[in-house]
């Protein structure tokens, strides 16, 4: 038992996590019910925490007091940081575009993206597959029908979930995806000029805003969401 299992399981929850297994709890679901919220690679380890802090339902208030104040500690009050790509050093304010990889690196629920463009001498190509094998964590790419092979994509990212847009009724070639975002455990958003390619990540002039707000990357992540079978559709490999 950690010294402080109070700490260990704040340390551990996500907010999301730690919000929804509060409402689950306080919706009257036991424990275990109340566990199926986690992800199964994650559960195992959130039961041990959450007995080792004596909490559940048989501890009602307790426990959704502690939850919502992990919730709290770890919601993140809106900022907004400017992401610059341009050639040699001259970018001297802000994030890089190169360095959003140690974000998605970091990722420990989700990664949803879309881009116009995705080559595989992007940094997003090893980044993106990398975060798809990692336990716990899904992918979700979003592309242009035409720009590109999104087969190519889906067939490299066998473990994320890749969309290409579709083509409307009545309508001679699939819409065009010119969205470029990166939404990152339902909390980070990257919204950039900068599509998934070397020059656009090393040599071009690109600029990006990396806000740090919840209720904005879930917005994001509904709508796309919602477009499924209606703007988009499911890339096979």
């Amino acid at each position: 038992m950690a010294a402080d299992p109070y700490a260990a399981l704040g340390a551990y929850l996500t907010g999301f996590e730690a919000e929804r297994l509060a409402a689950a709890l306080r919706a009257g679901d036991s424990t275990t019910q109340a566990l199926k919220e986690i992800h199964a690679t994650r559960r195992g380890d959130a039961k041990r925490r959450l007995a080792d802090a004596d909490l559940g339902h048989h501890r009602l208030e307790a426990s959704v007091a502690v939850l919502r104040a992990i919730a709290g500690a770890r919601a993140i009050r809106t900022a907004i940081t400017p992401v610059w790509t341009m050639p040699g050093a001259q970018a001297t304010t802000g994030r890089l575009t190169t360095e959003v990889q140690r974000l998605i690196d970091d990722a420990r629920m989700s990664v949803v993206c879309s881009s116009f463009n995705f080559t595989p001498h992007s940094h997003m190509w090893t980044a993106l597959r990398a975060a798809s094998l990692r336990p716990g964590v899904s992918v979700t790419v979003y592309l242009d029908a035409h720009a590109g092979s999104s087969a190519a994509v889906a067939a490299h990212l066998s473990k994320a979930t890749v969309y290409h847009t579709l083509t409307l009724p009545g309508a001679s070639k699939p819409l065009v995806s010119h969205a470029k975002f990166i939404v990152i455990d339902r909390t980070l958003t990257l919204m950039t000029s900068a599509n998934f390619s070397y020059s656009a990540e090393n040599n071009n002039v690109e600029l990006g805003l990396l806000v740090h707000d919840t209720e904005l990357a879930t917005s994001i992540e509904s709508l796309m969401r919602n477009q499924h079978g209606v703007l988009y559709e499911r890339v096979t490999s």
